[in-house]
């Protein structure tokens, strides 16, 4: 081809040498400015957090405290990793320009925004479970550095998820040449249930007037599913810039509608951006979150930081939302984590600079693509070395230019390139990266975002699809009830029985599991899932071979096959029938060559035969997958139980519940039958009511005194933030139950039945108890299990718990909300009254007062409390700010009914003012709704023969049922809506 006229110009200078020195870590301790969180809450939590528990004491005095890094550097970037708030990366740096790519926040400021309450803004989140901001989010993680072979260093960061039984472990890599660093994870369902998926990566990114979001799309969708253009709205604001979006309140956006596999962020008066580069399949969604503009939005900056200024957050998730369930009644719905499957995928994450403006991105770099006539002018900041041709084609295939290009990372290549004349670029070619650059629709998507027309949401299927996506939101009660309604319309609709079925095994109620999988077979004897929860449901049954059959019917399915092996594998483990075992594991690994299940059983039977070749390779194909994988830590000391083994073992063992984590591994054990390794697990974890109960039922039969023992201790213990879940468990306690009289192995089976819906059962477990146990919780558990007809027997127990721990605010609460509801308001405000006078700092103690008070109609009280409280709020609560409100205006009436109209136009005036202290910052003035103060303003200047001012006022209510009649009714309702958190 002929050669045509170029300019190539590295801006930074000529390359001679590509040499660079090694990817390098360092772990230290650093001291931050913290803010911390105290306070858990000792009482069985909700279903929806439960096993976990709340943390409520947030504070605003602030304190020096040593927090461990992890350093991550090269010659180009450095990455910050904080082991003990969630193993969060805490901020990123481009070393060739001294900027963070990521917020970095001075301080470690905890607040109540996350689903167990402490969370902290910045850097990059991981969040893996079953939604955003997740149990693990503020608390110590398991982690491991390391040097890699190749140069690179990693950092790998692991729990266990609690809600899903699942383990997430993510690797932060960042090579020896590369301006960008990766995130890798992986995420495995240990279990033989489906469970709920939710996977998002929360990145914080500061904000600045000139940011750009560089999001392509078509569409963006809300948490509901909701669908509306992107990026420009029908007012013509451009929302993908962080100016245009001052109006209304937060915001989330879900982008989607173009076939990307980028998005990232420009701030374009500091020329400097950053990326997110994945696989289109691996990270379907991208959100940006945005805090109000207004002070409703501004308060947060203040709560979550003290210099670094506002963030935004760019999100990267599995799904194309964060659904709540109105996203069930659209497109949009959820999925679920298929038994004994992983996942494993690849984030990039890198800065860019000096490129004027930004087109495109891939893996090589940022770029600004210009077509100017027969010039095509390209810009790129590399994150890569590059020695290769660079090729450029028309829309056709054919080559119009190649020239050779050399460069090193986030060193600017400036190019111009002449074109033959009539001739237009379309795409590029640098090794083996393309992307196309000219503007085309090419890329916009056709996939719906709105719901079939005719589509019925209250027939049979569309109750199924809700019940089934309400069971991956983990709400089961729910799901039950419209799988119910699904099957009174069809009883034979075959997916709805199989629902019922898992539903069923969850409740621990497994004749009716097996009674409706059994169904599900009359109809279709082959279907996939009816066979497998069929296996399930008679496996907890014990019949045997009808788990068989189940599960090897199951396996002709390709969707379940890999969990149906793992299932016959584990079964045939425990009949030590271990040649089937082996053989149905390796069956399982040509289903998912990262099936840990599968891998372990094999590990744990080699060493059962002696074969210390193959012992040593599944090792090495583990910790490959995953290098936090504690059994193989365990097979080792195990095998050899020095203190420098045991050491190795438990010293990577870190989180904030280390006892969890024996405890599951120790239950896989028991699980397949090896008692005598799951007792040497749970003998090494730390002590609670619920491993010394597991340690007396694992030892029943092999040693019956020695079981004696445990069981004496177990009924001995204080069961301070026990919370059991599984249903291994359940079997183990019940035993202790009937072998024993101590109330703690009931107490904990009733919290696993209550748990697993079964309210009545867990009732009945516990109500041979009378009064003469010393444990508050258990009172405070009995009273939530009571009919709420029942409130004073409720209230009864409640006082028992409030008189073992005076001194809990908690049981004050309870205890006024009881008597209030009782009609004792008098004696409810009294006696929360004095809770809130031993710490007048507490302000949940005091919102609850003052929401006493204004029920009750004593506002100058309640104003009293209110001009002094300090709210630090949960994300989304208002009700400090509509407490305040009613009260002002309600002593405005008072005022008006007086005539002392100057009074009232004051406290009108004042209804109007949004304290900082209360923790609900300003709206845009269009949010907010002033009628009722305008209202009342018109009143008073008719009153007082202000007729020209009462009618202006007047024009300003758009609210006509305000009246005479109707407007003290209306000041009322101000507080009728209350706060819900949203976990």
């Amino acid at each position: 081809m002929s050669k045509y006229y170029f300019t190539l110009f590295i801006v930074l200078g000529s390359i001679t040498a590509y040499a660079q020195g090694e990817a390098t870590f360092k772990e230290f301790y650093k001291s931050y400015t913290t803010y911390p969180f105290s306070d858990p809450d000792p009482v069985p939590s909700a279903k929806k957090i439960y096993p976990y528990y709340r943390f409520d004491g947030f504070t605003t005095e602030a304190v020096e405290k040593e927090w461990k890094v992890v350093l991550l550097e090269n010659d180009y970037i450095s990455v910050q990793i904080m082991p003990e708030i969630g193993g969060k990366v805490w901020t990123a740096m481009d070393k060739t320009s001294g900027k963070d790519f990521f917020y970095n926040n001075e301080v470690v400021k905890f607040r109540d925004i996350a689903m167990r309450g402490p969370w902290v803004s910045g850097g990059i989140e991981a969040n893996y479970g079953i939604i955003g901001h997740t149990p693990n989010s503020a608390t110590p993680v398991d982690y491991l550095v390391r040097q890699n072979e190749d140069g690179s260093v990693s950092c790998f960061t692991s729990t266990l998820d609690l809600l899903t039984r699942t383990r997430w472990t993510m690797e932060i890599n960042l090579e020896k040449d590369k301006a960008y660093f990766t995130t890798r994870s992986f995420w495995f369902n240990s279990t033989g249930m489906e469970q709920p998926y939710y996977s998002w990566m929360n990145a914080g990114i500061p904000v600045g007037k000139s940011l750009k979001f560089l999001y392509p799309g078509t569409h963006s969708i809300g948490h509901g599913g909701e669908a509306s253009e992107w990026s420009v709205d029908e007012l013509g604001r451009d929302l993908s810039y962080y100016e245009q979006n001052a109006f209304g309140g937060s915001k989330s956006y879900h982008v989607l509608g173009e076939h990307s596999k980028y998005f990232g962020a420009l701030w374009e008066d500091d020329d400097f951006g950053m990326i997110h580069y994945s696989k289109r399949e691996d990270k379907l969604g991208k959100k940006i979150f945005l805090w109000a503009q207004s002070e409703e939005g501004q308060i947060w900056e203040d709560l979550l930081t003290d210099e670094s200024g506002q963030y935004v957050e760019i999100q990267s998730g599995r799904l194309f939302n964060q659904n709540d369930f109105q996203s069930s009644l659209t497109p949009f719905k959820q999925i679920g984590f298929t038994p004994y499957s992983s996942e494993n995928w690849t984030e990039y994450w890198f800065p860019f600079k000096g490129l004027n403006g930004f087109t495109n991105a891939n893996l090589l770099g940022a770029y600004n693509v210009k077509n100017d006539g027969n010039a095509l002018t390209i810009r790129m900041n590399p994150v890569q070395v590059i020695q290769d041709s660079l090729k450029v084609f028309n829309r056709e295939g054919l080559e119009l230019k190649a020239v050779y290009l050399e460069a090193k990372p986030m060193q600017l290549v400036e190019m111009t390139l002449d074109l033959p004349s009539g001739e237009k670029a379309f795409k590029i070619e640098l090794g083996r990266h393309s992307l196309t650059f000219e503007e085309n629709d090419d890329h916009q998507l056709s996939r719906p975002v709105e719901i079939a027309e005719g589509f019925q949401e209250n027939e049979a299927y569309g109750l199924y699809l809700q019940g089934r996506d309400l069971a991956r939101f983990r709400n089961y009660e729910e799901a039950e009830k419209k799988i119910n309604e699904s099957l009174e319309i069809d009883p034979f609709l075959l997916p709805s029985l199989v629902e019922m079925a898992k539903l069923k095994i969850f409740r621990m109620e497994y004749d009716s599991a097996f009674y409706y999988s059994k169904k599900a077979l009359s109809i279709d004897t082959y279907d996939g899932a009816a066979n497998y929860y069929y296996g399930q449901a008679a496996d907890r049954l014990g019949l045997t071979f009808d788990a068989l059959d189940g599960f090897e019917v199951a396996s002709l399915t390709s969707e379940l096959r890999n969990a149906s092996y793992t299932a016959l594998s584990q079964k045939y483990m425990k009949q030590r029938e271990f040649g089937l075992a082996g053989e149905y594991a390796f069956l399982a690994l040509k289903n998912n060559i990262e099936n840990i299940d599968a891998l372990s059983i094999l590990l744990v039977l080699s060493r059962i035969d002696g074969d210390d070749v193959q012992m040593r390779e599944l090792k090495g194909r583990i910790q490959e997958i995953n290098p936090l994988n504690h059994l193989v830590r365990f097979e080792d000391y195990y095998l050899n139980p020095s203190d420098e083994n045991r050491q190795l073992f438990t010293q990577l063992i870190q989180n904030e519940m280390p006892l969890e984590t024996f405890l599951e591994l120790g239950i896989w054990y028991a699980n397949l039958g090896l008692l005598k390794e799951a007792i040497a697990v749970i003998e090494l974890s730390p002590e609670n009511s619920e491993t010394l109960y597991w340690l007396a039922w694992l030892n029943k039969d092999q040693n019956p005194e020695q079981s004696k023992t445990y069981l004496s201790q177990a009924g001995q213990t204080n069961p301070d933030f026990v919370f059991p879940f599984r249903e291994e468990s359940a079997i183990a306690l019940a035993w202790a139950a009937e072998e024993d009289d101590a109330w703690q192995a009931s107490y904990l089976l009733a919290l696993i039945h209550d748990y697993r819906g079964n309210g009545d059962k867990a009732m009945e477990t516990i109500s041979q108890f009378g009064e003469d146990i010393a444990f508050a919780p258990f009172y405070v558990f009995r009273s939530r299990l009571l009919d709420n007809q029942d409130l004073k027997s409720k209230l009864h127990n409640v006082a028992l718990a409030a008189r073992l721990n005076p001194d809990s605010w908690r049981y004050g609460v309870l205890k006024s909300r009881l008597m209030y509801q009782m009609g004792n308001q008098s004696e409810a405000v009294n006696e929360l009254h004095r809770y809130f006078q031993k710490n007048r700092k507490n302000y949940i103690v005091g919102l609850e007062l003052v929401r006493m008070l204004v029920g009750t109609e004593q506002y100058k009280t309640a104003e009293k409390i209110l001009a002094n409280i300090h709210v630090l709020p949960f994300e989304g609560a208002t009700g400090a700010r509509r407490y305040y409100r009613e009260t002002k205006l309600m002593l405005a009436h008072s005022a008006m009914e007086k005539r002392n109209f100057k009074e009232a136009l004051k406290k009108i005036d004042e209804a109007e003012i949004w304290p900082k202290q209360l923790g609900v910052g300003k709206p845009f003035p269009g949010s907010i709704d002033a009628n009722l103060e305008n209202w009342m303003r018109s009143r008073i200047y008719s009153e007082t023969g202000k007729v020209q001012q009462s009618r202006d006022m007047l024009e300003k209510v758009t609210n006509k049922e305000i009246s005479d009649s109707t407007y003290v009714g209306l000041i009322k309702a101000i507080t009728s809506k209350t706060d819900r958190r949203l976990f």
